[in-house]
């Protein structure tokens, strides 16, 4: 809460009278009465990033935090090189304030903003990353139907042949048993998650929305 209201005095007086878009997470202090009352007294939009998407539309992880963690590997470097030892909590606290000045430049923040689709709204950007992501550029596979080939190819079919694979590996080393469990459930929950925030940013795609008012 006390940096919602930051955020609130930070743009109350140049942004008067208009709506603010908030981009958040899941975590759950963002979705408590208190949060979202306060956010819609002070006309402040509210939106939560689908779960598991951050590293394709959360700003700072896409585009912010890798010049982060190279300006923070800089400071940590030229304090060695000075003589310090060990990169402390006071170290860091003494430089935090540079790594920032060179990291949030208007510059890379606009960048991060239209590299996650969100300003100007372009969801094609994250679509097309989700589309190489299930079947890798370099490895492209040849059309195939599901009569022909057995190859699992709805959620349904692949927990179908991951129950058959389990029953049968049941006379194999209990240690391969383990690997073989991991390897199945791990495939078919990606395959249930890459599904679901398919179907989620079809969805949004789908819809219109108008940011006109709306600064960064």
């Amino acid at each position: 809460m006390k940096w919602l209201v930051h955020f609130e005095h930070s743009l109350a007086a140049q942004l008067a009278g208009s709506y603010r878009l908030l981009l958040l997470d899941g975590f759950s202090s963002h979705s408590t009465n208190q949060f979202l009352d306060f956010c819609d007294l002070h006309m402040i939009i509210v939106f939560c990033l689908p779960a598991h998407s951050s590293h394709l539309l959360q700003p700072l992880d896409v585009v912010v935090f890798q010049p982060y963690k190279h300006y923070h590997v800089e400071a940590v470097e030229a304090a060695t090189r000075t003589g310090y030892g060990d990169f402390d909590k006071a170290e860091f606290l003494d430089t935090i304030d540079t790594i920032r000045q060179q990291t949030f430049k208007s510059s890379t923040i606009q960048s991060a903003f239209r590299a996650t689709g969100l300003i100007p709204y372009n969801p094609d950007i994250v679509i097309s990353k989700l589309r190489e992501s299930v079947i890798p550029p370099s490895h492209q596979l040849e059309p195939v139907s599901a009569s022909s080939s057995g190859i699992p190819l709805t959620i349904a079919s692949l927990k179908t042949m991951t129950d058959k694979l389990l029953e049968e590996g049941k006379g194999l080393s209990p240690s391969f048993q383990a690997k073989l469990k991991l390897v199945l459930q791990g495939g078919l929950t990606l395959a249930q998650s890459g599904a679901l925030a398919m179907e989620h940013m079809e969805h949004t795609s789908a819809k219109k929305l108008d940011f006109a008012s709306t600064r960064v």
